[in-house]
């Protein structure tokens, strides 16, 4: 500092002793502020050269929400530790980088940081989910510790703020029910057989992704709550022996989903059904529909109520009621074996009402091929997966057109026995016999790309015996189920020959799922999973022939007048 300058009145406030009011001393400069401790989070930081380091951390803590002990300043290696310094007596200019560390407790750090933002490129979804993370990171600094539920078969953690509030929860893939390092004693390798039929253990954080993705993609109708991927440092989460075996590694880093916690009075069940708006409740059917969700039960359909401002002389409070989907780890199944009784929507009332011209015009605009590319490019889903839910999203739609309901779309999807095959499983049963044996597309159904989900594209009248579609059961190989030409092209069929070969010849593909783990190679133990089979266009054309051929029969069942029982029961009673 220079001698001869005389120190004023505004230095016991922070300031330096420099007079502010000194050309020399009024430069502005812009630093950029290099944020290790939330990764990915860099900003920018305005200062006066005659400013001192504790104004400097003022800002940067009240930036980052991070609390001055937990985080050190470093420039050209130095730090800044001398708080009644000014910027100018460490030799800081403009436009200088600044590095922003974690101090050390216990030798660790505690730390979030985002693996692949699959978020929309909205300020506001953002700006949402970064408070979020550095709220939990700032709580990780001060020793509160994420909170294993008491409830469940996976690990599920609840993640606070300094207020002790819960902010987010966190899904680890290796704690799944199932998976290597599950703390409830179910443990197993992962992608092994799950709980439910179709999904195996390490999928479901994907699952609660994709889940969100499907409704972000559909101008977040279903109001499902923020979800991405997140990679945490933290002891508290269960560690197998696996871990012990690495002395360097202390702590375990886990991937996961990171889902934001939203404020709700309660669940689904501890209400009477009735009182959801018929809209509220058909927003999560349809969502449930189109991602074939295996586990819809009162627990993870959250309320939340609104008070309607009363008129004169009323004296009871009412109500608006919104519902939250939550917990989608057991959607985008392998198969469609979903029972009726596993959608606890099922047998609301509302679902036997008519779709609403509104509601018809936004499942209008689902484009399934669409939501299948976005899932396969962000999230790991086997194909099946992605192939289950455009059949069902195109079952939605063809049914949305004619006017059918919610409970009649169930009765088609849904099994109402768990040994007996539901209409829509039949319906691919046929439509792979049909693939599988080369068998034409029936006229009116090729192109399906271009045209699929336009109005009017089923014609009923078509060149089939109607006789021979009747629901019976999968057909043995070489017996025809509808009397149609097999195809003699000679290139086709020497491609289809060529292909079987490759499948009988390739051997078994296995999953690449790994834990993510710094400095180590460990690879936790997996099933073998079998090649990925791939559909065209064709598949789906018979597909969507064998579910119209069920719609048409729900209309022709619906629209039957019950005089003819009356009059008949009538008849009988007289004999």
């Amino acid at each position: 500092m220079k001698q001869g300058q005389v120190k004023r009145k505004f230095e016991s406030f922070g300031f330096s002793s420099l007079n502010p009011s000194d050309p020399s001393a009024q430069k502005e400069l812009v630093l950029h502020i290099s944020n290790q401790v939330q990764k990915g989070n860099d900003f920018t930081i305005k200062m006066h050269s005659w400013m001192k380091i504790s104004i400097l951390k003022q800002k940067i803590h009240k930036t980052t929400k991070l609390d001055l002990a937990d985080f050190r300043i470093l420039y050209k290696n130095q730090e800044l530790s001398l708080n009644n310094e000014d910027l100018e007596d460490y030799g800081i200019q403009n436009h200088v980088t600044l590095k922003l560390l974690a101090r050390k407790q216990g030798q660790q750090l505690y730390f979030i940081n985002s693996i692949h933002n699959i978020l929309e490129e909205q300020k506001k979804t953002q700006e949402q989910f970064q408070n979020a993370k550095w709220a939990v990171e700032g709580a990780f600094m001060k020793g509160i510790t994420p909170k294993l539920t008491d409830f469940g078969t996976q690990g599920t953690y609840i993640l606070e703020d300094l207020n002790h509030k819960p902010v987010a929860i966190f899904k680890p893939y290796d704690e799944e029910a199932f998976a290597p390092n599950n703390p409830r004693g179910m443990r197993g390798k992962m992608n092994s057989p799950g709980l439910r039929q179709g999904i195996l253990s390490g999928e479901g954080v994907d699952r609660e992704v994709a889940a969100y993705l499907i409704d972000q993609s559909s101008g977040h109708y279903h109001n499902v709550p923020i979800t991405d991927y997140v990679q945490i440092c933290h002891p508290a989460f269960h560690a197998a022996e696996e871990y012990k075996q690495f002395q360097y590694e202390k702590i375990p880093i886990k991937e996961g989903s990171f889902q934001l916690y939203i404020k709700h009075d309660d669940n689904v069940g501890n209400f009477g059904s009735g009182l959801y708006p018929s809209i509220e409740a058909r927003k999560i059917a349809i969502l449930d529909i189109r991602i074939l969700n295996c586990d819809r039960n009162e627990e993870n359909i959250l309320v939340r109520k609104k008070k309607i401002n009363q008129t004169t002389g009323q004296t009871r409070q009412a109500y608006d009621y919104f519902l939250i989907p939550i917990d989608h780890g057991y959607t985008f199944p392998d198969c469609f074996k979903i029972c009726r009784d596993e959608v606890v929507w099922y047998h609301w009332g509302q679902m036997t009402q008519k779709f609403t011209q509104e509601e018809k015009c936004f499942i209008d605009k689902i484009d399934p091929i669409k939501d299948v590319q976005i899932l396969r490019e962000k999230v790991k889903l086997r194909e099946i997966c992605l192939r289950n839910v455009r059949i069902s999203t195109t079952l939605l739609k063809l049914c949305a057109q004619v006017d059918l309901t919610i409970h009649d779309i169930s009765e088609i999807l849904y099994r109402e026995n768990p040994d007996e095959l539901s209409p829509i499983e039949i319906a691919i049963n046929k439509a792979e016999y049909n693939y599988d044996n080369n068998i034409r597309v029936p006229k009116g159904y090729s192109n399906l790309k271009e045209k699929i989900f336009s109005n009017n594209l089923i014609k009923k009248s078509l060149e089939f015996d109607s006789f021979t579609l009747q629901i019976q059961e999968r057909p043995k190989l070489g017996q025809n189920i509808i009397k149609l030409e097999i195809i003699q092209d000679e290139d086709e069929n020497t491609k289809f020959n060529k292909d079987t070969m490759i499948k009988d010849n390739q051997k078994i593909q296995t999953s690449d799922k790994k834990l993510a783990r710094v400095g180590s190679q460990q690879e936790i133990k997996r099933y073998p999973k079998p090649i990925e089979k791939v559909w065209n266009e064709d598949f789906f054309s018979h597909v969507i022939y064998f579910l119209q051929q069920i719609i048409d029969g729900k209309i022709q069942e619906k629209s039957q007048s019950p005089r003819k029982y009356r009059a008949r029961y009538i008849s009988e009673e007289v004999k």
